[in-house]
């Protein structure tokens, strides 16, 4: 019988299929071949076109209607070999994405469309805004444009609406905001083409690609709000560094947005005169002051601090909320206050010119601030993770007290280097908040002149802001939405895994766990927190009619908490519930099942069994059953020993996560095996856990395996056996776990990895086989003629593939030292 899940585990490989299909390669090509060309054979390759050619092909927005021709072949020009290679590799990656979702015909009629549609309609803004006197379209009426980013961002406009919902929202979300940013802190002609082609293949999209309904919820509307929020205040972040870097051209709306926010670094001539022609003051301030090239590192920290901050708002952390919320107001503050100071005789003219800079430039500069402080108030709820209180106390004491630090060396270099002598002390208390707001100040500032107070001047903020995002990148690991009260919970969990849970469930119960419950109490989820994932320990467990509903709530949960959720070794049976959901299934273990009835090891394929047990009985070992306590001080002496010298022995330490050690041996509910010789040592362990339903066992799980180095060969096939013989009359089947990693691909057997993650984990299993063999047990556990249930990890999102593989490689491998991970890194490189 085909398993609800397999219609969609079989989606990745019909997304790798259509990637290969020559359809998807051929016409980009052909295209960007096509562009190069006319590049080449007009000689516009290197230098551009030719002033007499781009009177022919080029747009102009003062007249459109007499050359209309120009709306489409302005597309198939570049200003010079740079821009020619960038817009080929942008150009053909582009159609190959449009091509993949939406097909060639319909990609080949977005570009045409948008380029000219496009072109058209910012002509007529054009000829609107001049007959209006708006004074950045003055700019741009007269220039002759070329380029293809119109066409180009139509066509990736138009396809998004081929896309499953997760990544049509996403797609559209990043198309708009590159392109806006471009339009309003450049302003150019080809920026503004790029943005009008965005919003016409979007339309395109809606005409060509219908969809009656969207079958699947992706995303709940928390996590959409706080994308848009993160990447509209990571667009006005780098807006503004966009508009200084290009500060000869920029002529976008928000292009004086860099004075606002950023250091600016002053010419030769503002130098000079800061210093009043002092060739020492110069040379200090050329050399390591304001004007040296490590002042760049005051200029990025504004805009690294709102990037820090956008991603904590991607997360939900009311720590970024608050620190976005208090650089948007001190801009807005600062830019009325400098828009007073400098602008306000002009204000008072009334003539067209002067209105038209203002509604084109200073509106524009007011209300971008102004826009991001009314979506951060109005969006509050959807920000409300906290730090945990020792991340707050973390970050509070280290910046307080470098802040501290930094203002009180300062005044001591400031009076030891006799600035006194060329300033006052109102000069040295308007330098104090220069140390410790990177923003630009409404005042002027008299600089110090010793080489110690220069330096802390121009790299002292530089540096306490360095640290502050170290520790708020830091802050985004912890959290303080966790339970309190763990024992409270891991008894809840108890009492749930015995109404129902798989074959895993008894590892929920494992200290470093944390739980989730359905509001009403019926099924909870296990999970690890690393990296920012919400690491389930296999699927959820209670009731089992509330299994799904405990899934689905779990995936909110998750998202409330900013936390990536990710199901870690659950059954293909979850996958029903996970896949309304955008889950994605990736196999990482097949687990081993017995069916124990009547077992009494008859056949060939049985030998090595009967051989063990007939070689036990000959050296008088026997098995002893119990739990950990029940034993002899003396033989739980033995078995801590075993353990010790199985971890002593292995090059990395004890794993953790599904493998138990010798701590989770200790559990009652736990039964031990140990096979005794006459003397009474112990050879070697095993433990099983137990898998309940309704309250009663109705299976057992092999977890903990050691052995003695001098036992005889075959002491684990005697446990295994006697395992079999003991639950036989108790239980219709028993697992045998699943090996970690080792349902990922093996290049070494010829099986190649299907997509990223696989390659990833199967990169990991390859690091880490050589020091705990995972496909040799899995290999060992194939002796006992198993059946085979495949085990998965769901995940939803595929851009957080690379945290959740840092996350599983830390839930096996907790507490990894430096040289550990030198070494387990040497022997991936090596292989």
């Amino acid at each position: 019988m085909t398993s609800p899940a397999e219609p969609v585990i079989a989606e990745p490989d019909r997304r790798r299929r259509a990637w290969r299909s020559p359809a998807v390669w051929s016409m980009p090509a052909a295209v960007t071949l096509l562009f190069l060309l006319t590049g080449l054979l007009t000689g516009a390759l290197v230098s551009g076109p030719s002033s007499e050619l781009l009177e022919v092909v080029g747009l102009d927005f003062s007249t459109p209607y007499s050359r209309p021709w120009a709306l489409l072949t302005s597309g198939f020009f570049a200003g010079n070999l740079v821009e020619y290679l960038v817009a080929a590799v942008l150009l053909f990656l582009g159609l190959c994405l449009a091509t993949r979702f939406a097909g060639i015909w319909r990609t080949v009629l977005a570009f045409v469309v948008s380029a000219v549609l496009s072109a058209f309609l910012l002509s007529l803004l054009l000829e609107w805004g001049l007959n209006n006197d708006i004074g950045w379209f003055g700019y741009l009426a007269g220039d002759l444009q070329i380029g293809s980013f119109g066409g180009l961002c139509g066509a990736l406009g138009m396809s998004t609406a081929a896309m499953d919902s997760l990544w049509r929202r996403r797609v559209r979300s990043w198309l708009l905001a590159v392109t806006i940013m471009f339009a309003l802190y450049l302003g150019t002609g080809q920026t503004i083409i790029a943005l009008v082609g965005t919003i016409v293949g979007i339309g395109l999209g809606a005409l060509l690609l219908r969809r009656s309904t969207d079958h699947h919820l992706r995303h709940s509307s928390l996590r959409e709000t706080r994308v848009l929020v993160s990447t509209g205040v990571a667009v006005f972040a780098v807006g503004p560094l966009l508009s200084q870097l290009s500060a000869g051209f920029a002529i976008g709306p928000l292009s004086l947005a860099n004075q606002l926010m950023l250091q600016s670094i002053p010419d030769k001539q503002t130098l000079s005169d800061i210093c009043g022609s002092d060739p020492a003051c110069i040379t200090l301030q050329d050399t390591v002051g304001i004007s040296s090239p490590g002042a760049v590192l005051l200029t990025l920290i504004p805009v690294l601090l709102l990037l820090v901050c956008a991603d904590g708002l991607r997360r939900g952390r009311r720590l970024s909320w608050w620190i976005t919320l208090g650089v948007q107001s001190y801009v807005l503050a600062f830019t009325v206050f400098m828009l007073l100071i400098f602008y306000g005789s002009s204000l008072t003219d009334f003539s067209s010119e002067n209105l038209g800079v203002l509604f084109a430039y200073i509106v524009p500069t007011l209300l971008a601030p102004a826009l991001i402080l009314a979506v951060l108030w109005s969006t509050k709820a959807a920000f409300g993770v906290r730090s945990s209180a020792a991340g707050r106390r973390a970050l509070a004491r280290t910046a307080f007290g470098l802040a501290a630090s930094l203002l009180v060396v300062y005044a001591l270099a400031w009076f030891a280097e006799d600035n006194l002598a060329n300033s006052s002390i109102e000069d040295l208390l308007t330098q104090l908040p220069h140390l410790l707001i990177p923003f630009p100040l409404p005042f002027d500032i008299f600089l110090p002149q010793g080489l110690v107070s220069t330096l802390l001047y121009n790299f002292g903020a530089a540096a306490i802001w360095a640290v502050i995002l170290y520790l708020l990148v830091r802050d985004y690991r912890r959290f303080g939405g966790l339970s309190k009260d763990q024992a409270a919970d891991a008894r809840q969990a108890g009492l749930l895994i015995r109404r129902g849970g798989g074959s895993l469930s008894h590892m929920a119960l494992w200290e470093g766990n944390h739980f989730w419950f359905t509001p009403d109490g019926q099924a909870g989820v296990a999970y690890q927190v690393h990296h920012g994932v919400a690491l389930t320990v296999a699927e959820p467990f209670g009731d089992p009619r509330w299994i799904g509903d405990a899934a689905r709530g779990f995936v909110s949960h998750c998202i409330e908490l900013g936390l990536v959720p990710c199901f870690y070794s659950a059954p293909a049976e979850l996958g029903t519930a996970l896949a309304e959901l955008g889950f994605h299934p990736l196999e990482v273990a097949e687990e081993t099942r017995l069916d124990v009835t009547a077992q009494t090891f008859k056949g060939k394929e049985w030998q090595n069994v009967r051989t063990a047990l007939n070689k036990a009985r000959k050296l008088e070992i026997t098995d002893h059953w119990g739990s950990f306590s029940s034993f002899s001080p003396a033989l739980r002496a033995q078995i801590a020993q075993l353990s010790e010298e199985w971890v002593a022995e292995k090059a990395l330490p004890q794993l953790g996560f599904t493998l138990g050690g010798l701590d989770e041996l200790k559990d009652e509910s736990v039964v031990c095996c140990l096979a005794v010789d006459e003397t009474g040592a112990v050879l070697a362990v095993t433990s099983w856990l137990p898998v309940y339903a309704k309250g009663e066992i109705v299976s057992w799980t092999l977890d903990f395996m050691r052995r003695h180095p001098d036992s005889f060969n075959g002491v684990m096939e005697f446990m295994i056996a006697c395992a079999v013989k003991r639950f036989q009359n108790s239980v219709d089947s028993i697992s045998l776990s699943g090996s970690p990693l080792a349902g990922t691909a093996n290049p070494e057997a010829g099986e190649e990895p299907q997509d990223g993650m696989e390659r990833l984990l199967s990169s990991l299993a390859a690091a880490l086989e050589p020091f705990y063999g995972f496909r040799s047990l899995a290999a060992f556990k194939s002796r006992f003629q198993p059946s085979y249930r495949t085990l998965y990890m769901y995940y939803q999102d595929s851009l957080a593939l690379p945290s959740i593989a840092l996350a599983v490689s830390e839930a096996y491998l907790p507490g990894l030292s430096g040289r550990q991970r030198t070494q387990m890194l040497r022997q991936l490189i090596s292989r």
